[in-house]
């Protein structure tokens, strides 16, 4: 039980819920948040798809959330810059010869065709490490989003350095306005 904070940390999920459009809300959210089960509405929250409705501030509102739950804000933080520069999502493998790469922390060197080369940040979504020759998909966070505008879906980027593979452009949104 989480005492003094759990009025705060409801009002925070419900500002939140509350921003969820009718046509994609779920009973179930309201149910938890009636129930106070504030890690439950946490994971259901953080669990919708799509880009065009979840802005930065509703990101930031379920990151507030799992700090004072004590629980690891970073999936929302990530979501966060998604909502405002895009996403990116490939089916990424690596090469047999690759050393394991982490699910999260890695920043890698891209080749974007051409020789172009340009450093996103990585988020593997499946696994916490991704071993050589297997595959995931994974979610890229470039740095510099306008040198990665020319990228479309089925497009093949190539990762370079300690563990080298390929990336299969599956799904790209383009920027907010």
């Amino acid at each position: 039980m989480l005492g003094r904070h759990d009025r705060e940390i409801g009002e925070l999920l419900r500002f939140a819920a509350g921003m969820v459009p009718a046509e994609v809300q779920s009973e179930d959210v309201l149910d938890h948040l009636d129930h106070e089960e504030w890690e439950l509405v946490l994971d259901q929250l953080g669990e919708f798809d799509g880009n065009t409705w979840q802005t930065p501030r509703y990101w930031a509102l379920l990151a507030e959330a799992a700090i004072q739950l004590e629980q690891d804000e970073a999936w929302f933080q990530w979501r966060c810059v998604e909502s405002i520069q895009g996403v990116l999502r490939v089916e990424l493998v690596l090469g047999n010869d690759a050393e394991p790469l982490q699910a999260r922390g890695e920043r890698p060197t891209w080749d974007l065709t051409g020789n172009d080369r340009r450093v996103a940040a990585l988020w593997i979504e499946s696994k916490p490490v991704l071993g050589p020759g297997e595959r995931a998909r994974a979610r890229l966070r470039p740095f510099v989003p306008p040198a990665w505008a020319h990228l479309v879906r089925g497009d093949v980027i190539a990762l370079h350095g300690s563990s080298p593979g390929t990336a299969k452009i599956l799904e790209k949104v383009p920027p907010r306005p």
